[in-house]
């Protein structure tokens, strides 16, 4: 036997045992071929043999390459093969092939032997996990921008149609959104460039054909499809006629569907990987919708509350100003009938008169800066003030209840501290409420308010011999609405004045501190940093005694209201004054143009022109005559406005005769 058939027969042994397909090519005609080889293809060996390879090869560049330099390698020339081609089965289909060939004689002549090893399944794995790798990149880069950034409802579709067209490499595509307020989004993108996309339709028209639905691939989300055959286009779409293949998501819960993803004519057929990858991305713009959806009605409930709460601010700023404009009549009447010649008991009823109707405008008070502060339109307003004068002021008004109760009621202010930066009438009512409270649990011994500088900062405490408070209820009395004891007979009052008070200190940057125990009393402590020094304003500047001040200081009184022109009339009258009176801001411009005044007393709100824009009007003629405001509405922002308007200070409604001589010897010179 010769060498080539000693060669064959031992192929043919080999081939028999071998698990590989194994073919032999001679001529570019098939001449031997195994059993394995017909179990991979599914060809009987008959149909294969004698056929020409370039039949089971597909006609791309790399085989049809190998073929052509066959020949070559056949006649002795060095042609490396390639290791993987395909070979086509009996369905038409193509498998991976691993490659291995050599040259050998075949019947004395050169045949090529190529040991084949299906790898088929293997490539499709390795394709399908750089899909889905790429699949995961892009879907997880698509998260994190809609996610990770507020992308508006317009941007986020713009997003995902982004995505969705790169993953499936189709031509066409359309997302579209509804939400909750009824708002369409609709993102297309056309590789014909179509302003209007008729795939919505398109969709309906296939969604109303049963026998294309029955050969659909449905998804793992309700109503998601894909559909590899041509589907009809509409009349309304000049490129696009007929669509290769379509595939459609929806977005959301099923029966409550707020948009879908619709994508046409991609370059390779949809398959599942493609349905599973925008189940994906469906699933993502669906959290983005939720969560855009909470944004929204987050804003809107935002939006609704500060409504409600400026409709409440501006609610409790009218009915304090129109409870104060009485409670100042009754407070300035009582003051002018002490000095009528009242005997001892009308006068000590009368003290109780005051003290209620003052206590009446501390509550007012406490609850309008409780409003300001909750609000956030709490400011503080910095100036030098006498704090000796300050306290002695809050004690005087404080010391008929002190006699009434028989408790001793005093102060001190460390030498030295006389003057001080800060706000005055904050400082004024944190005082004035510890005070209060104070005398209102202290049956009997004394209260005492004490001032000193400590480490930079003003020092204030009020000390008394009340019943003292359990340190497990201390906390509880700076509380809104909160009493020690509902049943004892000590639990009286609002319960908002020492919450007041904790308020007012933080926003002044300041920290109150209580010391107390059952049977030794209470002291109330609070620090409050002072104010950077600041340009001292006419209001703060001493007079000038100047030889050439008029001997009967001249007064305007602007005020609408008769009770408050007539008060502040007597009063000024029995101080030595001429007093002339207007009751609007257009009568005050014309007054303050004819006559020079020493002072002008200017109420804010009034008809036909209110205080402010009178003051701005006869400060626009160059008059400098003081102007101090007399109003209810000196809290909060609105001091601000009227110190910045012009005027020159402010007394604050109700006021009493303290007030009033403080701010004749601060503005008229005699």
């Amino acid at each position: 036997m010769t060498g080539s058939k000693l060669l064959e027969s031992g192929i043919r042994a080999i081939a028999d045992n071998l698990g590989e397909g194994l073919v032999v090519v001679q001529d570019g005609i098939i001449v031997f071929i195994n059993d394995k080889l017909s179990e991979l293809t599914g060809l009987e060996p008959q149909g294969l043999l004698n056929r020409k390879l370039e039949d089971l090869v597909p006609a791309d560049h790399r085989e049809w390459r190998y073929l052509e330099a066959r020949e070559r390698q056949e006649k002795g020339e060095v042609v490396v093969p390639p290791h993987e081609i395909r070979f086509r089965n009996d369905r038409g289909h193509f498998l991976e092939m691993r490659n291995r060939s050599t040259i050998i004689q075949w019947d004395g002549r050169p045949a090529t032997v190529h040991f084949l090893e299906d790898i088929t399944r293997k490539k499709e794995t390795e394709r399908l996990l750089t899909q889905q790798t790429a699949v995961n990149t892009l879907i997880t880069d698509t998260v994190s921008r809609i996610l990770a950034s507020p992308l508006s409802l317009d941007e986020t579709a713009g997003t995902v149609m982004d995505s969705a067209m790169g993953l499936t490499d189709s031509r066409s595509g359309i997302l579209i959104i509804e939400d909750a307020n009824g708002y369409r989004v609709v993102k297309n993108r056309c590789g014909d460039g179509c302003v209007e996309c008729i795939l919505p339709e398109s969709l309906d028209d296939v969604l109303d054909d049963g026998n294309r639905m029955a050969r659909s691939r449905p998804g793992r989300l309700e109503g998601s499809f894909y559909l590899n055959e041509p589907v009809p286009g509409r009349a309304e779409c000049p490129t696009a006629p007929q669509m290769n293949n379509v595939l459609r998501v929806p977005v959301g819960a099923a029966g409550d569907l707020s948009g879908q993803i619709i994508l046409a004519d991609s370059k390779t057929p949809f398959g599942p990987w493609d349905l599973d990858a925008m189940e994906k991305v469906a699933e993502v713009l669906n959290l983005a919708l939720v969560r855009h959806q909470a944004v929204e009605e987050l804003r809107a409930a935002k939006e609704t509350a500060e409504r409600e709460a400026g409709s409440r601010s501006q609610f409790m700023a009218n009915v304090t100003h129109e409870v104060r404009s009485p409670l100042n009549g009754v407070l300035m009447m009582a003051s002018l009938l002490q000095d009528s010649g009242l005997n001892a008991d009308q006068l000590e009823l009368l003290g109780v008169v005051m003290f209620s109707a003052r206590t009446i405008d501390r509550l007012i008070r406490d609850l309008t800066d409780i409003n300001q502060i909750r609000a956030g339109k709490f400011r503080v307003y910095n100036a030098e003030f006498d704090l000796g004068e300050l306290c002695r002021h809050i004690l005087e008004v404080q010391k008929p209840e002190a006699l009434r109760k028989g408790l001793h009621l005093d102060y001190s202010v460390a030498p030295g501290l006389s003057r001080f930066r800060g706000d005055r009438e904050r400082t004024g009512q944190i005082i004035s409420n510890l005070v209060t409270n104070a005398i209102r649990y202290t049956e009997k011994g004394h209260v005492r308010l004490e001032l000193r500088m400590e480490n930079g900062e003003l020092l204030v405490s009020v000390s008394d011999t009340g019943p003292g408070i359990p340190p497990e209820k201390q906390q509880d009395v700076f509380r809104m609405f909160r009493r020690l004891d509902e049943h004892d007979r000590h639990s009286e009052g609002s319960g908002i004045g020492l919450a007041v008070v904790r308020e007012l200190v933080e926003a002044m940057s300041g920290h109150i501190e209580l010391d107390s125990a059952p049977g030794r009393g209470s002291v109330f402590s609070f620090y409050l940093p002072e104010a950077a020094p600041v340009e001292t304003s006419s209001a703060d500047r001493p007079a000038d005694g100047g030889s050439d001040a008029p001997s009967v200081p001249r007064v305007l009184i602007v005020e609408d209201e008769g009770a408050n022109r007539l008060y502040l009339r007597t009063l000024l009258e029995k101080r030595g004054c001429s007093v002339d009176e207007a009751f609007d801001g257009r009568q005050a411009i014309a007054r303050a143009r004819s006559f020079e005044y020493d002072l002008i007393l200017m109420d804010i709100n009034m008809p036909r022109m209110n205080g402010l824009e009178a003051s701005a009007g006869i400060r626009e003629s160059g008059n400098e005559t003081p102007i101090v405001a007399i109003t209810a509405h000196a809290l909060g922002d609105d001091r601000f406005h009227i110190l910045n308007a012009g005027l020159d200070d402010i007394v604050r409604k109700p006021f009493d005769d303290e007030k009033l001589n403080d701010c004749l010897k601060r503005y008229i010179r005699s």
